[in-house]
């Protein structure tokens, strides 16, 4: 009788497509936006205060002589931390593109990789991702008291570095135990606290965490039997109440089609929100001021209207302040970080209602409605910004020397037979190794 497989094994045998198969073009088409937006994000993230802390400190603790070198652990660190700076970096189930490529990234350097085989270890890496938030996803009640951002990537980033190396199946299934060890507590449910923690996710343990672990198993070490089924397996360990990993999860349509691609450096429930705020604020004569915003909202969005803005990590979470930078006409990137009004130049009001929508009134006595989507965490590709929308994005984000370190990534015609090679790779990681140190 055939053996019924565990939700490791069926897990490992459902990413080996992406460690052995030939691509689907739209899977690898879509990977190469994620990884395009996440490198935009990372340099636009080097600029954040809250970043350059988590720079000093770890380099303080690693090298005390004083004298940086560049580690695998230090790059995956250190380009997690400021991918998610901003918090402008993709969202699907929480970031995965901030954890999974930086620690890919950090293994592939000095490697001699191909593009190729970055690009799958990343789609596998938001694949192993989005099934485990699935299938852990906790009922609404007790999401509102334990919830869970990060906690599932060290093994999705570690997944996803096995594949870029090829390795086989026994050693995926030995490395799942490994990195469930390095996992972090379910922090999230105070996150909303002022002041937001300025590291963010941390995931840049998160994925230092995924190299770490990794290495470890390739060195011998064993972690965790049997880690992710079973009454005590991980989604237990990350405080869910709630555990299905079945076949309905595993014939999703592919991660990265449908992770959203953020239009603006905030939080992603309110993306919609500054959306509709935007195409208020183009209605609005140039000689005419906003005197008032109504935001009527869910309850569960109260916490997005506090005013308080203690540090530069809080303006992602607080829509007066995100409502601020829009009418001040910042252009969205580091500059919303950094602006930290001393007070809402305009009355806000919450409104606790069923209805999502904003209304506005002017000084010249006018007033403006919007009605507001609700997006998706599940599936946001739709909400999110096209491929035209992240190569510009890009553009406004990275440094010259990324952009060109990239620039097979900002071809629309790219295909998955594309001649990347170990050049497009090697100048990403000697890129991103140069700016972090």
């Amino acid at each position: 009788m055939a053996k019924d497989l565990g939700a490791s094994e069926k897990l490992i045998s459902h990413l080996r497509k992406f460690r052995d198969d030939p691509w689907d073009e739209a899977v690898f088409k879509r990977t190469t936006l994620c990884v395009l937006d996440n490198l935009g994000c990372f340099c636009g993230g080097l600029e954040m205060p809250h970043f350059m802390q988590s720079a000093t400190a770890v380099k303080n603790v690693l090298f005390p002589t004083g004298r940086v070198k560049s580690s695998q652990f230090l790059m995956a660190y250190l380009y997690g931390q400021a991918a998610i700076a901003m918090d402008y970096d993709d969202s699907f189930y929480g970031h995965p593109g901030s954890p999974v490529i930086g620690a890919i990234l950090a293994v592939a350097s000095g490697r001699n990789l191909t593009l190729d085989r970055i690009l799958r270890g990343v789609a596998a890496g938001y694949e192993a991702h989005g099934i485990l938030c699935e299938a852990s996803e906790p009922s609404s009640e007790h999401g509102a008291k334990v919830r869970s951002v990060g906690n599932l990537d060290t093994v999705a980033a570690a997944l996803g570095i096995s594949v870029t190396l090829g390795l086989p199946d026994a050693f995926m299934d030995q490395i799942i135990g490994v990195s469930v060890a390095h996992t972090i507590v379910p922090y999230t449910a105070k996150w909303y606290e002022r002041p937001v923690p300025g590291m963010k996710n941390n995931i840049g343990w998160i994925a230092a965490g995924a190299v770490l672990a990794v290495n470890l198993a390739l060195e011998g070490q064993t972690g965790i039997t049997s880690p992710i089924e079973g009454d005590r397996g991980l989604w237990r360990m990350i405080g869910s109440d709630r555990w299905k990993f079945d076949d309905d999860i595993l014939n999703n349509r592919p991660a990265v089609l449908r992770t959203g691609f953020k239009y603006y450096p905030a939080c992603w429930h309110t993306q919609e929100y500054l959306k509709s705020f935007s195409v208020l604020l183009d209605q609005i004569d140039s000689q005419d001021d906003v005197t008032e915003i109504n935001v009527f909202a869910t309850p569960d969005l109260e916490k997005l209207c506090d005013r308080n803005v203690i540090g530069t990590a809080d303006i992602a979470f607080s829509l007066p302040a995100l409502f601020e930078c829009q009418i001040a006409g910042i252009e969205p990137g580091p500059l919303w970080e950094a602006f930290k009004p001393a007070r809402v130049g305009c009355d806000f009001v919450y409104v606790q209602s069923v209805d999502r929508r904003i209304v506005v009134k002017t000084r010249r006595g006018h007033e403006l409605c919007a009605t507001v989507e609700l997006n998706s965490m599940s599936d946001g590709a739709q909400y999110g910004l096209d491929a035209d929308g992240v190569v510009e994005k890009f553009s406004r984000l990275a440094c010259a020397e990324m952009k060109l370190a990239a620039k097979v990534l900002l071809n629309r015609e790219i295909s998955s037979n594309v001649d990347g090679g170990e050049n497009s790779s090697a100048q990403i990681c000697s890129v991103v190794a140069k700016l972090i140190i």
